[in-house]
């Protein structure tokens, strides 16, 4: 028979069950993950837009409907008017 390898780990300290009141023994006790942070040089953290308006919103609609009518894809639209492909689409099924 095998030897099993063991680590030691801080156990944690019994428990006590809030029905029955008796303590509750921690048999196994997993070892805690160090947290690995990814720092990416040069990278800076994700800051949040400004909402539109409402008469900037009206503004992109018309101008994606015109595009759409001029059988403009999304991509292409999305590309002027410096927005992303789903919100065309959003703003296409509003109007």
């Amino acid at each position: 028979m095998s030897k099993k390898a063991t680590k030691t780990v801080a156990a944690k300290p019994p428990t006590r069950s809030a029905e029955t009141k008796k303590a509750i023994a921690v048999t196994s006790v997993k070892p805690a993950k160090k947290a690995v942070a990814k720092k990416i040089a040069g990278k800076q953290p994700a800051t949040k837009t400004a909402r539109r308006s409402t008469a900037d919103v009206a503004k992109l609609r018309k101008l994606v409907i015109s595009g759409s009518k001029a059988k403009k894809p999304a991509e292409v639209i999305a590309k002027e008017l410096g927005i992303s492909k789903t919100y065309v689409y959003a703003l296409k099924r509003k109007a």
